[in-house]
């Protein structure tokens, strides 16, 4: 089975958030279904808005084959190094990866549409166990444009493993994720790159990395985008086993409804982020 994780949350980010993302999903999963692919759908919310209605409940209500985990705001302010991020995008797809039942992650984003060569592939079920499956990336601006020839892949020019927006699609198999312990999670003042140094982090494990087709990304606004991005050399970072991943260790879970999860900071931990005022961002791994 392959689990697909994704990442978002009730605050309609880049505008059209929710319609871009029941609009990808219903169509990739429509594709998959009819291709007979064995698959569970994985939704993790991060430190959603308060007093609006979760995401997570429409999904859960809309998509039979999914599961959704809410990681509320005392585990955001705990970790949290830069006051200007409210999802740590790679902090949520550990924690889906870490939930998920399948044999396979197939770890993407809410605005991403599968191509019908990928969708070919994963109903072939010819996958290595040792090799980190990538897609070639196109922008477009509405559904019609998915599987048009004429458009090109914008990173055809990118080398092995194919590091460039790995982060709206990355299938790999599950205990190769384990071996290198996910997106690392010391890097709490920026999103940027975490999903580079993961595809490099799995290469030097394998030497091994293939396209298996192209995603298309629907187009959408970046919200305070500048504010959020810190530059840092993502080469300099150790990229030694993570021992541990998906803050099992600082969190309880507990069932909130029907396949929707909530995790919350440990009562131990508590009283420290409830008091902690949320920092400037200061870049470790300098340029």
């Amino acid at each position: 089975m392959i689990s697909i994780v994704f990442v978002g949350r009730n605050d309609n980010y880049g505008g059209n958030f929710e319609s871009r993302t029941f609009s990808t999903l219903s169509h990739n999963v429509k594709k998959l279904e009819a291709a007979g692919v064995d698959y569970e759908i994985i939704f993790v919310e991060w430190n959603p808005v308060f007093g609006n209605p979760l995401l997570s409940n429409k999904i859960n209500a809309k998509f039979d084959k999914s599961t959704c985990y809410v990681v509320g705001n005392s585990i955001h302010r705990h970790i949290c190094r830069n006051k200007h991020i409210k999802v740590y995008e790679y902090h949520a797809k550990n924690v889906g990866a870490k939930y998920a039942n399948g044999d396979w992650l197939l770890i993407t984003n809410p605005d991403v549409f599968f191509g019908e060569e990928v969708i070919d592939f994963l109903a072939s079920k010819k996958f290595d166990a040792k090799t980190l499956y990538r897609a070639g990336w196109i922008n477009i601006k509405n559904e019609n444009d998915v599987d048009n020839t004429n458009l090109k892949d914008q990173t055809n020019d990118d080398p092995q493993p194919f590091t460039r927006a790995s982060g709206d699609f990355v299938l790999v198999k599950k205990n190769l994720f384990d071996l290198v312990g996910g997106y690392r999670e010391n890097l709490a003042f920026t999103n940027t790159h975490k999903d580079a140094i993961f595809c490099l982090t799995v290469f030097e494990q394998t030497q091994r990395a293939c396209k298996i087709g192209n995603i298309y990304h629907l187009d959408h606004k970046r919200d305070n985008n500048k504010k959020r991005r810190v530059g840092y050399n993502l080469y300099k970072v150790p990229r030694t086993h993570q021992e541990k991943y998906g803050h099992e260790d600082i969190s309880n879970i507990k069932k909130i409804s029907k396949r929707v999860y909530k995790l919350s900071l440990k009562k131990r931990l508590l009283l420290e982020g409830l008091v902690k005022t949320l920092p400037n961002p200061k870049a470790l791994f300098k340029l």
